[in-house]
């Protein structure tokens, strides 16, 4: 009798994670936790190419990327309510992502954005730009260079106006809400990490952040890393709207600049004076009107926009000899005939 063979027990691998259980739950931890275990053995993040060998050697049954995509893309009830997804959801088209939740934004590189005291930490070193001395002078504005680690934040308009009116400036002054609308900030070894991590290369130590990017404070409370020579940015966190503008204001406050425009007033530009519209149905309007035809060769063009008068005007060209040629809105002449003559001396004689 063959001995009966025994069954080694080994216990299911916590790596294991096949789809569609019986009773799974697929939120977006679960898709996140299906990436990192790929990731742990391929040394990447799985993209939509990913085949299932490739799940299958990571030890994730019955998957593969374009699957993984098709139910990001197209969530289950479970995985749209979850808000974690729904955040994620937003953010990514806010960036431009036509797709939505793709593999590649469970990236932790582009899920990594800066903490609430790294965003504090880089509003804290909130400076308005100083006049430099000839020597130093980088730009065409007179403003300085940036240092090695110091970054242009725009500042929403909106933001920027509260805060001045906060800090007892007119924000309705463009020469004030110019000064206030673009400061500087130094940038963290946090937010060096994220740019890092969200796969926006830094340059070379010796060569300034500033030439490559810049930050961005929008009014909706989002924190951009954008480039300075590209389209486009990475989101980098939110910031409560109220903090950033009471930060601004007591920067404004300080500043001698800004108290110097204060107390000047801004100059008017010169305007010059538009005369008024010839009355309607006048030999001034007529004249006008003649007037705006260009001779071209034998012919007088019509200008583009439509004219009142021109029924007057085709009888008057056409007496003098003109040929009106509508499909080319001109008038034809022959050739011993000179339109600009005759344009003139319509105009000359008051265009009876």
């Amino acid at each position: 009798m063959k001995p009966k063979a025994h069954r080694t027990q080994v216990s299911t691998s916590q790596l294991e994670l096949p789809l569609g259980g019986t009773g799974a739950v697929h939120d977006l931890a679960y898709y996140i936790g299906i990436g990192k275990v790929f990731a742990a053995r391929h040394k990447r993040w799985p993209t939509a190419d990913a085949t299932r060998e490739e799940f299958r050697a990571a030890r994730v049954k019955d998957v593969d990327g374009r699957r993984l995509e098709r139910e990001l893309r197209y969530p289950a009830p479970e995985l749209e309510a979850d808000p974690e997804y729904q955040a994620l959801r937003e953010r990514s088209l806010a960036d431009g992502i036509g797709e939505g939740v793709t593999l590649e934004a469970l990236d932790p590189r582009y899920r990594t954005v800066l903490s609430a005291s790294g965003i504090a930490e880089l509003f804290a070193s909130i400076a308005l730009p100083v006049k430099a001395g000839a020597d130093t002078v980088r730009y065409a504005t007179g403003l300085p260079a940036h240092a090695a680690d110091e970054l242009t934040l725009r500042i929403g308009q909106g933001i920027a106006v509260r805060a001045l009116a906060a800090a007892g400036f007119d924000p309705q002054d463009p020469r004030m809400l110019a000064r206030g609308s673009s400061v500087r900030v130094r940038a963290s070894e946090e937010l060096k990490s994220v740019i890092d991590r969200i796969g926006i290369h830094r340059p070379a130590q010796d060569v300034r952040l500033a030439d490559h990017y810049l930050l961005d404070a929008g009014e909706d409370g989002r924190l951009t890393v954008r480039y300075q020579l590209l389209a486009g940015g990475r989101y980098a966190g939110r910031f409560e709207l109220g903090e950033l503008s009471a930060r601004l204001a007591s920067v404004y406050a300080l500043d001698p600049e800004l108290a110097q425009l204060r107390g000047t007033e801004t100059e008017a530009p010169a305007t010059l004076a538009i005369p008024a519209a010839p009355a309607p149905g006048s030999i001034e309007e007529l004249r006008e009107q003649l007037g705006s035809l260009q001779p071209e060769g034998q012919s007088l063009k019509l200008p583009i926009q439509a004219l009142s008068r021109f029924a007057e005007i085709r009888r008057m060209l056409e007496k003098a000899g003109g040929d009106y040629r509508p499909t080319r809105q001109q008038f034809d002449f022959e050739e011993y005939i000179d339109p600009a003559a005759v344009l003139a001396q319509l105009l000359k004689a008051g265009a009876p």
